[in-house]
């Protein structure tokens, strides 16, 4: 899983993002879902999504921590590389099909999904990266925070 949401990172940071209409999402999909609980956390990279109740959200991701050469561990946080990009998911039956947003007539990555399925016994998303492999996050929260919603907004109306 470590270099598995890296590669993800860095496949959906190049794509140059097309609209895609976004449906509305329920409210048990709506909101934060992570797999730490910051993109900070632990050693291991991270990854959060972010979804609106319109079906339009962001989703982001970390590099795992480095570490330093010399072994020496300050008990400092070490720095991070972080990515972030703007999505948005639709419902199909169970399946939640999460895509970049591209601007208008980009084709470029318009084929890239990332589909998640619900898990009703505990509020988690399980997801499968564009390699292939699982990524299993927990909802930190039924809401977004405001400065995600705002760049979402943004977003939004440049690529409507």
């Amino acid at each position: 899983m470590r270099t598995s949401w890296l590669k993800l990172v860095v496949l959906c940071s190049s794509l140059h993002t097309a609209a895609h209409a976004a449906e509305g999402l329920p409210a048990h999909i709506a909101g934060t879902w992570a797999t730490g609980a910051s993109l900070f956390e632990g050693t291991a990279e991270q990854a959060e999504m972010y979804f609106l109740a319109d079906g339009y959200g962001m989703m982001a991701g970390s590099a795992s921590a480095p570490r330093r050469v010399d072994g020496v561990d300050d008990g400092k946080p070490a720095p991070r590389a972080i990515v972030g990009w703007p999505v948005t998911a639709t419902l199909d039956g169970d399946t939640l099909q999460v895509r970049p947003l591209l601007p208008k007539g980009e084709t470029k990555g318009a084929g890239a999904v990332i589909p998640c399925h619900r898990e009703a016994a505990e509020p988690k998303l399980v997801c499968t990266g564009l390699d292939g492999k699982q990524i299993i996050m927990a909802r930190r929260s039924e809401s977004v925070p405001n400065d995600v919603a705002e760049m979402v907004d943004a977003y939004r109306k440049q690529f409507r």
